[in-house]
């Protein structure tokens, strides 16, 4: 599967080399400015080496133009690299149900297909776009902040970086209930799209019969099925955030505990 996934890509592999390239520059900015920054007030700003101070001013504005730009990059043409595959694969469905027996359509809901079409691949396609560079970038932003620590102060990075496993695998953990309550909200709306496809395009017959009212409690309970699948995600989300939240603070606290009992 990972493997035909992966060959959407080939079409385009120009663009998610400028794509990838750019999202690692301004991640490697990121991680430089907060050191450049210091450097300037610790070092430049207590010698009043004005001129200095006003170069080092500058090349620091340069370089936020250039993360300006290569942000804009990632941004635009990278969910152009997810839209393109987006397209392809929704050819490649397209063209696939063309080619179903007249059984399986008795079997299909024809909203549930609608939303494989769209919904779906919608999201394939943002996973396209920031899967491969965000678990890369996390992974070299990690790194990179661990050897600017080990710089410092090497007792203190070998004990704040301990957590952060403790930290990642809570994140898997919120993250696998995330996906099972996005799975349901998926069945959900495709539900939701084929009751609402066959109610208007039966809405005549059911003008017909005077049967507005059984299709307004038939909706209602669509509606309200697919916002209790909302609110579910929503408060696995709310939790999942706020206790991610509160994890990161108890690492800022525990560097500061580290640093009074170890460091001094």
């Amino acid at each position: 599967m990972l493997k035909r996934f992966f060959s959407y890509y080939k079409p385009y592999k120009l663009l998610f080399i400028i794509d990838f390239g750019c999202a690692v520059i301004a991640a490697l900015l990121e991680l430089a400015f907060p050191v450049a920054v210091n450097q300037v007030i610790d070092k430049l700003l207590p010698n009043k080496d004005w001129g200095l101070i006003v170069t080092a001013a500058l090349a620091l504005l340069f370089f936020y133009f250039l993360n300006m730009f290569m942000q804009y990059i990632v941004t635009y043409w990278g969910h152009m690299l997810g839209l393109n595959i987006e397209t392809d694969m929704r050819r490649d469905l397209f063209a696939h149900l063309q080619k179903q027996p007249f059984e399986y359509y008795d079997n299909q809901k024809t909203g549930k297909l609608m939303s494989r079409m769209t919904t779906d691949l919608f999201e394939i396609g943002e996973v396209a776009h920031h899967g491969p560079e965000d678990i890369f970038i996390s992974i070299m932003s990690l790194v990179g902040a661990f050897l600017l620590m080990m710089t410092i102060n090497v007792k203190l990075a070998v004990m704040t970086i301990v957590l952060v496993p403790i930290l990642g695998a809570l994140i898997i953990l919120f993250n696998k209930k995330m996906t099972g309550v996005n799975t349901q909200i998926f069945k959900d709306l495709g539900s939701f799209n084929a009751g609402v496809e066959n109610a208007i395009s039966g809405v005549r017959v059911v003008q017909a019969f005077a049967n507005e009212g059984f299709e307004r409690e038939r909706f209602g309970l669509l509606n309200q099925t697919y916002r209790q699948s909302k609110l579910m995600f929503y408060k696995v989300m709310g939790f999942s955030f706020s206790f991610n939240y509160f994890l990161m603070r108890l690492i800022t606290l525990f560097a500061l505990f580290f640093w009074v009992l170890f460091c001094n």
